[in-house]
């Protein structure tokens, strides 16, 4: 499923700059001295303290899908926390809005978690005498909204999540995903602008998860919030991230976008950790389109632009408008037909199955209408500009990339299988 989020505007949301985290008696003594850039093993064992985070600085967009990914004891559940100072920092600075968080006192704090942040945790943290409804308006009424107004705002966000028909159930009546989506329902409701989530799919089963996935990027594109998400899950990262940061050790070791962190890896140890993810669940259309060597414009007639084919040794070219609106794709038969019956605008002459993608499209997407065509698939940009083509071999090439890789994942699992039944 392609991610739809929206393009981040209004600048900065979240900056954190050199912070640290630090847990141990002599922690604040530790980052005052030298010792500060030893390895956490060495300081570790020299001091007793444990290196959680190390110096990190980044900045997330307002309206930014921004997933933090790393494995077990990287930070990043640590980092997130630090965010909303559920950990507190041991040195560095958090800004929100481009206010110091780490400077708050704790009227200001929970100002902060009632108003402009919500949290989704992997645990779903439901009231379990609660119904849906209560348990997704539980933050308005810590609020103090009248009862009428937040049930309104709660069974609102209810519907967005796809569960209107559950409102009066307890939790224990739900499923695993529905419950997660109460979860997220209630981080919706107090309408945060900023919404952080640690791993908040990691304990459902995986055809569940990734039906959760889809259902957050589509809602995404609805509310269009501003998203910390934490991962382990390299897959998920892909999949949702606008921009992903990868951590370890405490450390941030790269931040890109997905396509960024499957082509250009930051280091040896990004390129382990993605040398197994699929480039066509990652590159988009605009990545592998390529530029036309010729275009029809509406304006010329079909003689000449019958002639253009002919010299250029094309069977077919995309005819555009003027600024570049794509009209469709012209064929050398179709041109010749229409010549005979005496016609007189190109447009006339367009192949009915023409197909199209935006430049954001995921190339795993296009799978299907490579299958269904013999002809390129044109490009436009969110205005119908013709900004290129992608030939119908380069995602078959793509397809057969793909079907190589499970074939090699499937072998591997058998593999594995047929070694634990000898053992």
């Amino acid at each position: 499923m392609q991610n739809n989020t929206p393009t981040p505007n209004g600048g900065v949301c979240v900056e954190v700059r050199e912070l640290w985290k630090v847990f141990g008696a002599n922690a604040e003594q530790l980052l005052r001295s030298d010792r500060r850039s030893a390895t956490k093993e060495s300081i570790l064992e020299e001091t007793g303290c444990v290196v959680a985070l190390r110096d990190l600085s980044f900045e997330v967009q307002r309206g930014e899908f921004f997933v933090i990914m790393g494995l077990s004891g990287s930070g990043k559940s640590t980092l997130i926390r630090c965010v909303l100072r559920l950990v507190e920092p041991t040195a560095g600075r958090i800004l929100i809005n481009g206010e110091d968080v780490c400077a708050y006192d704790e009227a200001q704090l929970m100002e902060l978690r009632r108003h402009t942040t919500s949290m989704v945790f992997q645990q779903f943290g439901l009231f379990p005498h609660r119904s849906v409804l209560d348990n997704v308006a539980y933050g308005l009424k810590v609020r103090g909204v009248e009862k009428e107004e937040r049930y309104a705002r709660a069974r609102e966000v209810i519907g967005k999540v796809g569960l209107r028909e559950w409102e009066s159930y307890p939790p224990s009546a739900l499923s695993g995903g529905m419950q997660q989506r109460v979860g997220i329902a209630r981080a919706l409701a107090t309408e945060p602008e900023i919404l952080l989530m640690d791993e908040p799919f990691s304990g459902l089963d995986p055809l569940i998860r990734r039906q959760m996935q889809d259902e957050l990027v589509e809602l995404q594109a609805e509310v269009q919030k501003t998203i910390v998400f934490v991962t382990h899950d390299l897959h998920e990262a892909l999949k949702l991230g606008g921009r992903i940061a990868i951590m370890r050790d405490g450390e941030i070791i790269q931040i890109g976008t997905p396509e960024e962190v499957i082509t250009a890896p930051g280091d040896a140890y990004v390129r382990e950790f993605v040398q197994d993810a699929s480039p066509a669940k990652v590159l988009t259309a605009g990545t592998i389109m390529e530029q036309p060597n010729v275009l029809l414009y509406e304006w010329q007639g079909p003689k000449a632009a019958l002639h253009i084919l002919k010299t250029t040794g094309l069977d077919n070219v995309f005819l555009v408008a003027r600024r570049g609106r794509l009209l469709g794709l012209v064929t050398v038969d179709r041109l010749a037909e229409l010549i005979k019956k005496k016609g007189t605008s190109v447009k006339q002459a367009l192949e009915p199955d023409m197909l199209t993608c935006t430049t954001d499209m995921i190339v795993e997407d296009l799978f299907p209408l490579a299958a269904s065509t013999t002809y390129p698939i044109a490009v436009v940009d969110d205005k119908g500009k013709f900004v290129g083509e992608i030939h119908i071999s380069t995602v078959l090439s793509t397809m057969i990339q793909k079907k190589e890789e499970e074939q090699e994942e499937r072998e591997e699992k058998e593999e594995k299988e047929a070694m634990k039944a000898d053992g």
